[in-house]
């Protein structure tokens, strides 16, 4: 079987879209389609389903698309095992992040890695989509929810509280909620209807009101949106306490109000245990959570 066929295959198959996988591929649409034409033809089975809402895949498709995609994440694999220096920490490393961890916690501390890796060609991937490592879509992915997968090595790297927070211009201008039942008399800036599946009791502060009929909120779909809404002196609302620093005016209060612990797990394939380069990531950032541990005790 030609290999650049199954290649086309499998990318049409990931997104059952052959308009997806032709901007990925930098293929024209219809190069794509007479190259999946051909494969049919040359294994004599069709791949796909077509119809008007789009493709899926036949029963021999799914089979195929099984095989070529176990053969397409060893690939990957063993380059980023090829890649990696044995004697010190070099080439390049890709790490996966949520929004929220990603944008306000990772990509602020990651010059100091960089610096004292100057070897390894950092990317970050910062999206709250899965990230399929088994693919080499990232060699490490930093995630809220522990994976199930044999073949990934996690450990929780970051355990964090949800606090409450509003800010001094808010504060100033409608005064600090002295317990739970005053939060009805405040603007509560909340996630939208959309929250993703992996972030659980990310609206924890709607559990915290009294009657959440009476209550002024404003819905953003977006965690990083939400910390700038209340930064900004929109109302009072739950972040991870790994989002507050002293840019972004957050003032922590009803400190005895009880919010939900989470944690950040650090995982990546079993296949590049012993990577120089995922070693010394992984103990950068332990470093950096001991220091901010550290950190939010002190308040």
């Amino acid at each position: 079987m030609d290999w650049d066929k199954l290649k086309i295959f499998h990318n049409v198959a990931l997104d059952l879209n052959i308009s997806e996988a032709a901007n990925k591929m930098n293929i024209s649409h219809s190069s794509i389609s007479r190259q999946i034409s051909s494969l049919e033809k040359d294994l004599k089975v069709s791949l796909f389903n077509r119809h008007a809402r789009g493709l899926s895949l036949t029963e021999q498709g799914s089979i195929l698309f099984k095989t070529v995609h176990d053969v397409v994440g060893k690939i990957a694999l063993t380059k980023a095992e090829l890649t990696d220096s044995k004697d010190k920490p070099s080439g390049s490393l890709k790490i996966a992040a949520t929004v929220a961890f990603g944008t306000t916690w990772l990509a602020p501390r990651i010059n100091k890695f960089i610096s004292a890796y100057p070897e390894i060609d950092v990317s970050i991937k910062i999206e709250n989509k899965y990230t399929d490592l088994m693919m080499g879509e990232a060699d490490v992915a930093l995630r809220l929810t522990e994976p199930t997968q044999m073949d990934l090595i996690r450990f929780p790297l970051y355990e964090f509280n949800f606090k409450i927070y509003s800010s001094t211009e808010y504060i100033s201008k409608n005064g600090i909620p002295k317990n739970l039942e005053e939060l009805n008399n405040h603007r509560i800036v909340a996630f939208g209807n959309d929250v993703e599946p992996s972030i659980f009791d990310v609206n924890c502060i709607l559990d915290l009101l009294p009657d959440i009929k009476k209550a002024k909120i404003l819905y953003i779909s977006n965690m990083y949106g939400i910390m700038r809404a209340i930064g900004g002196g929109s109302g009072i609302g739950a972040l991870p306490e790994y989002m507050k620093s002293s840019k972004n005016n957050l003032v922590p209060i009803l400190p005895d109000a009880k919010t939900p612990k989470a944690k950040i797990y650090f995982t990546y394939p079993a296949a590049l245990k012993g990577s120089k380069k995922i070693d010394a990531l992984r103990d950068f950032l332990v470093r950096e959570v001991n220091k901010d541990t550290l950190s939010n005790e002190s308040f």
